[in-house]
């Protein structure tokens, strides 16, 4: 085996990534241990799982009890020749046992790389500032005994679930029963600075879809009397069957761009929201709506608040008077940060996130859980608690055309909603993201720790492999116990080690760790402590006096490894570009003077600015790394290959890096331009030639590695005009060297295809929108000897100004069919409109070559779009069949 390790050498992008897109959008049923609690930017198992097998790998890793030595005799996989070990791949569905080696995770986050380590026989570090992410890591991988979580959940619904769902009831329209209220429906009203009457903040008037796709009404609210009722289009007038008040649901709102009018002044005043809550103060709420459930007749629906929904409420209100001060109910005062916008709307306690009933049943719910006396059992059910308030408090939204609830974190910030939504907080038959669901998740979540699954893709269907690393973690405050027995325990030992606290500095032995595998953070993407504090005020409730992270008022954050300018006004926590810098190299730093010797970092990063990722390679460097490896991962833009805006550095990808082991001798940027170039060439042709299916931005993504590989092995000895040459500009740099021989090795290849200047629009015009700059697409051309005016003449774009619009087939149809001689592109937008106008199967022959089932193809590819592969294949048969016939006779 080489000194490298495999994932160094290759990584498998097309495989891993197939199951990748599928479990981004169904995690609760590829991996349930990561839907327990909510955590941001949490990345995928599948992904982590192909990290490490790639990372750790040798001729010593067990399957199944068997060396690798006896793999293809006994279990009929292939031996993988280290040098080009593309065959790994065969061994992802197998039941991995790495035998104690150890995995770091210095950013342990939602717990991906923990999880995925333990799955595979690994012992897991991990560390993490946040204490709601270690609490959360803890519970992942700590066992339960279900029966007896189970007993605890049935007991606290006996001790306090009824009295929650006696305050979610509402009279059922269909029967003389109570149906349970599935959801009540809010509006904020702030008072007119004009009139001083009170403005509903409505946006519009519609609240849901029908519920059946059969259906074609909607339900709208009457903005006169409030009252729910049915209308065959939200979009025309209709009129209100209790006061005959005619309106259009789409046009009656108020408010627009943060701001209201008064529909009782003659003029109409605008108003900003904002100035009137500072005026006024935070706007209060008007119930008006129920959706409903009644378990009677079985029926779902909305109606209109009654007086019982109203007295209901005021209920809840004088019970919470009354018991306020004692349930755990959190009154800390929120942090001011930059992803915070609702201070502005007047919330500056977390208590007033909530309404009355909500903080009265949390705060029941909460004091029930609190009373557990097993610890274990009191914190998983503490986990399903904490995951609840998600989506029950006043920031929640109802989804009006999939008809269900929204949580308040439908962005990395927290937003003051106007119409926000109550859910019900123990939960009904129906209805989602109660405790009792949320219970249930979290049960699934540890059901797949004693049995995991990996599902998998084969000829397009989704399977599954059981049996696949069971998940159990035995957790330790020490690291040097681990390895050791757990208490008298012969058969488990101390696998974990959990710390919460700065990665800054890591009190572990320097040498000791196989494999890094983490995923810092965003550089300015996500606020991770400013949000996390909605969780942690409310686990404080419980866990302040057990564990030493859950003292402070909220979560740290002077020392959280984040760009947050929108925060300077705080002195103690302004975080700008040198902060996250800085941290982030000094944790980089520890990791490799953890790392044993041939030991690797791998991270995943995503990013759309140049900024984040030059900041974060600049730590990489000034660590003493160097990038060995650079690979995408389930990239948002796969089925875009146009990358000459160079904009494909923007989806996820895995960095791969190892330690500088010498200080560089000094050399000139120029002296190792000329490598960069002929490794970018070298590499490109060998993966253009691989007979894989990578887009052209994976092939994009994979050179940059290589090509950052020669940099980053010198730095930071590089000269550059009398300086240093730095990690910002030879990013730039080399991401122009490889997208120019990128866009020439495309050419040339579409060039044995078609004629140049089909090539030409291809491989430089499509993929850069609708509107593209004259003079940056002239300079692009002038390397190729092409003017834009030719393409302009040849009638595939329109000048419009200073800009040039690109022109689809229907558009140039007409044209088209006048040319004498029409380009390849031509004839496949001809064939595109032939296909729209159902005219292709009489008329294909005549636009039909070579060169124009190339561009089909090739627009398949930039476009996104099957139907141009879909004509490709349908007139290809036809033409084989025809020359078929034609030979015959």
């Amino acid at each position: 085996m080489n000194d490298r390790r495999p994932i160094e050498v290759s990584f498998p992008i097309e495989e891993v990534n197939t199951i990748a897109e599928r479990e981004a959008h169904a995690k609760r049923y590829y991996r349930p241990v990561y839907t327990m609690h909510k955590w941001w930017a949490r990345r995928l198992g599948s992904v982590f799982r192909t990290m490490l097998i790639y990372a750790l790998a040798d001729e010593d890793m067990n399957v199944a009890g068997l060396r690798q030595a006896t793999f293809a005799e006994n279990n009929g996989l292939p031996e993988v020749d280290w040098d080009s070990p593309d065959s790994l791949w065969e061994y992802y569905l197998e039941d991995l046992d790495f035998d104690g080696k150890t995995v770091l995770d210095p950013f342990m986050g939602g717990g991906t790389t923990i999880v995925e380590s333990l799955r595979m026989g690994c012992n897991a570090i991990g560390s993490e500032l946040n204490p709601v992410a270690w609490f959360v890591v803890k519970k992942e991988v700590e066992p339960v005994n279900l029966d007896e979580l189970d007993s605890a959940y049935n007991k606290l619904e006996e001790d306090v679930g009824q009295e929650i769902q006696d305050y979610y009831r509402t009279e059922c329209p269909h029967c003389d029963e109570h149906a349970d209220a599935m959801y009540y429906f809010w509006v904020d009203e702030l008072p007119c600075r004009n009139c001083g009457e009170n403005v509903p903040l409505f946006k519009d008037y519609r609240l849901a879809n029908a519920r059946s796709s059969k259906d074609s009404f909607y339900h709208v609210v009457c903005p006169d009397c409030w009252n729910v009722h049915t209308t065959d289009d939200y979009r025309t007038e209709t009129s209100c069957p209790d006061c005959t008040h005619e309106y259009t649901p789409s046009d009656a709102g108020h408010v627009s761009r943060g701001k209201y009018t008064c529909p009782h002044c003659d003029e109409h005043p605008e108003m900003s929201i904002i100035e009137s809550v500072k005026r006024f103060g935070r706007a209060e709420k008007s119930l008006f709506a129920v959706e409903y459930y009644c378990p009677e007749t079985e029926k779902k629906g909305y109606k209109s608040v009654t007086e019982f929904d109203r007295e209901l409420f005021e209920a809840a209100e004088e019970e919470l008077g009354e018991k306020m001060d004692s349930l755990p109910i959190p009154t800390t005062e929120r942090y001011r940060g930059s992803s915070d916008r609702a201070r502005n709307h007047g919330y500056e306690r977390y208590d007033q996130m909530f309404n009355d009933r909500q903080l009265l049943c949390l705060g029941k719910l909460l004091d029930g859980i609190s009373q557990i006396e097993d610890q274990n059992v009191k914190e998983f059910l503490l986990l399903a608690f904490s995951d609840t308030t998600t989506f029950n408090n006043m920031f929640c939204e109802y989804h009006t055309s999939a008809n269900k609830i929204q949580g308040m974190y439908k962005r990395h910030t927290i937003t003051a909603r106007h119409t926000p939504v109550e859910n019900n907080v123990w939960g009904t038959d129906a209805g989602a993201a109660t405790f009792s669901t949320e219970f249930e998740k979290m049960r699934a979540g540890k059901e797949f720790c004693l049995n995991p699954y990996e599902k998998y893709v084969e000829d397009g269907e989704t399977k599954q492999r059981d049996g696949v690393g069971k998940i159990e973690g035995f957790v330790t405050d020490n690291p040097d116990k681990i390895g050791e027995p757990v208490g008298d325990s012969t058969d488990a030992t101390y696998n974990v080690h959990l710390r919460c606290g700065t990665s800054e500095y890591l009190p572990i032995d320097d040498n000791s760790v196989d494999a890094v595998i983490t995923d810092p953070p965003y550089f300015d993407n996500v606020m991770y402590s400013e949000t996390a504090d909605f969780y942690y005020v409310w686990l404080k409730q419980v866990l302040e006096d057990e564990y030493e992270h859950f003292t402070a008022d909220l979560t740290p954050k002077a020392s959280e490894i984040v760009s947050d300018p929108a925060g300077e006004d705080s002195v103690d926590t302004y975080r700008d570009k040198d902060h996250f810098v800085t941290g982030l190299t000094n944790v980089f730093d520890q990791a490799n003077q953890k790392l044993k010797e041939g030991g690797i970092m791998a991270f995943t990063f995503h990013h759309k600015e140049t900024e984040g990722w030059s900041t974060v390679l600049q730590s990489v460097l000034d660590a003493g790394f160097y990038v060995t490896a650079l690979y995408p991962i389930r990239g948002e833009m796969r089925g875009s290959t146009h990358i000459h805006d160079k904009a494909n550095i923007e989806y996820d990808m895995i960095v791969v890096c190892r330690d500088r082991e010498e200080q560089p001798e000094e050399v000139s940027w120029r002296s190792i331009e000329d490598d960069i170039y002929f490794r970018a060439s070298q590499e490109i042709e060998r993966l253009e030639q691989s007979g894989s299916r990578l887009t052209q931005g994976d092939i994009f993504a994979v050179t940059m590695g290589k090509c950052l590989e020669v940099f980053s092995q010198h730095y930071p000895s590089v000269t550059h005009k009398g300086g240093t040459m730095s990690v910002e500009k030879a990013l730039e740099t080399i991401r122009g060297i490889v997208d120019e021989q990128l866009m020439e090795e495309r050419v040339q290849i579409l060039g044995d295809e078609m004629d140049t200047l089909s090539a030409i629009y291809l491989t430089y015009v499509l993929g850069r929108g609708g509107s593209i700059s004259y003079n940056a697409l002239n300079k692009d051309l002038r390397t190729r000897g092409i003017d834009v005016a030719e393409l302009v003449r040849e009638g595939l774009l329109e000048q419009e100004g200073d800009s040039l619009n690109v022109l689809g087939p229907l558009r140039r149809a007409e044209r088209i069919e006048n040319k004498r001689n029409p380009l390849a592109i031509d004839k496949a937008h001809y064939l595109r409109y032939l296909f729209e106008a159902d005219k292709l199967s009489q008329q294909f022959g005549k636009w039909t070559d070579e060169g124009a089932i190339a561009a089909l193809r090739r627009l398949a590819d930039i476009e996104n779009d099957d139907e141009y592969a879909n004509i490709a294949d349908y007139v290809a048969e036809r033409t084989d069949t025809q020359l078929e016939f034609d030979d015959f006779f």
